[in-house]
C-alpha cells in the first residue's frame, strides 16, 4: 500500500493530541503519495460531476478519503467524521461535541484534473465543536501547513505568521468561485471581485479555499473572502490561520459560523474593517 501509520494499540484515554497529530500528519503525507501517482501518466484522471459539470470528483477523492477515514477509524474508534464525499454519498454533515475528523480528501479538484499546481488534502480534528488540530497538505509543492490549537502555525516545521498589512490600498487578495454556475450567484461573486479590486493591489483565484486561507496564515496572501464553500473546504485551514495570527468572521464582521458557508479571513482587524463594508451578503444553505 502506500501508507505507512504508526501503532494505533495506545489506550484511548492515554491518547494525547500530540500523538493524535503526528499520526494525522503520517497519513496525510502517506496519502499524498496515493494522489501524486495520478499524474505519473500523461494523460488526465478521470472525472464525473456531482452537483453541475464544474463541480468534479475522481477516483483519486473517493480512494483518498476511503483511506484516511479507514485508518482513521482504526486508530480511533469512537471518533465521528464529516468527509466531503461521504457528505455527497448522502452521509451526514452533523458536528457534534463528539470528537470529529473533517476531511477533504482533495480540495481543488478541478486543479487536480487539470494537472495546475494547487490542489492539497485537508484534515481537521474537532472536539467539543472546537478545532484542535489542523493539516493541510499541498501535494505539487510538498507543503504541509498545520497547527495545534494554542501552539501556532507552521509549514514544514518551520513558524508561519500572517502579514501585518492594515491600509486595503497596499494587500493582496485571494476568492474563490467554487463550482457553482447560478447566474445570480456569479453577479453577486463579480460585483465583490469589481469592488475589490478596486480598492488592492491584485484578486488572485486559485481554486483552493483551503490553500487560500493558508496563503493568508503564512504571509503570501492578506485577506480572503469565501462565499461557498463547505465546512470540509476550511475546517483545518482556519485553524492554521488562527494561529498564525489571522483575523477569521463572517463577511459582515460577525463571529463565524463554521456550518453558514461563508468566511473572511484577514491578517489584521484594519483591513477586515475595510473590507467587511464592501462584501453585502447572499444566502447560502448551511451545511
Amino acid at each position: 500500500m502506500f501508507y505507512h501509520f504508526t501503532d494505533c494499540t495506545t489506550e484511548m484515554n492515554k491518547i494525547t493530541t500530540r500523538q493524535i497529530f503526528k499520526n494525522a500528519c503520517e497519513l496525510v503525507v502517506s496519502s499524498g503519495k496515493y494522489v501524486k501517482s495520478a499524474h505519473i501518466a500523461s494523460t488526465k484522471p478521470s472525472s464525473d460531476n456531482k452537483e453541475s459539470f464544474a463541480d468534479l470528483v475522481t477516483e483519486y477523492d473517493r480512494g483518498t478519503e476511503k483511506l484516511l477515514i479507514g485508518q482513521l477509524s482504526r486508530c480511533y474508534p469512537a471518533h465521528k467524521f464529516i468527509a466531503e464525499e461521504m457528505v455527497a454519498d448522502g452521509g451526514e454533515c452533523n458536528l457534534t461535541n463528539e470528537p470529529t475528523w473533517i476531511i477533504d480528501p482533495i480540495d481543488g479538484t478541478t486543479n487536480f484534473v487539470h494537472g495546475f499546481p494547487a490542489y492539497c488534502i485537508s484534515v481537521g480534528f474537532f472536539v467539543e465543536k472546537d478545532p484542535v488540530l489542523g493539516i493541510v497538505y499541498d501535494i505539487p509543492n510538498d507543503k504541509i501547513y498545520s497547527a495545534i490549537k494554542g501552539e501556532g502555525a507552521f509549514c514544514n516545521g518551520r513558524v508561519i505568521k500572517c502579514s501585518s498589512t492594515t491600509d486595503l490600498n497596499s494587500s493582496l487578495l485571494a476568492a474563490g468561485f467554487g463550482p457553482q454556475r447560478k447566474t445570480d450567484f456569479l453577479r453577486f461573486k463579480m460585483g465583490i471581485m469589481n469592488t475589490l479590486v478596486e480598492k488592492c493591489h491584485g484578486i488572485r483565484c486559485i481554486g483552493s479555499a483551503a490553500l487560500d486561507i493558508c496563503h493568508v496564515a503564512a504571509g503570501y496572501i492578506d485577506a480572503n473572502v469565501q462565499f461557498g464553500p463547505h465546512i470540509w473546504d476550511y475546517a483545518a485551514a482556519h485553524l492554521i490561520a488562527l494561529e498564525a495570527g489571522a483575523v477569521c468572521s463572517a463577511p459582515n464582521g460577525q463571529p463565524m459560523n463554521l456550518l453558514s458557508r461563508k468566511l473572511l479571513v484577514c491578517s489584521t482587524d484594519e483591513l477586515r474593517d475595510q473590507i467587511v463594508p464592501l462584501l453585502g451578503d447572499f444566502p447560502l444553505p448551511h451545511d
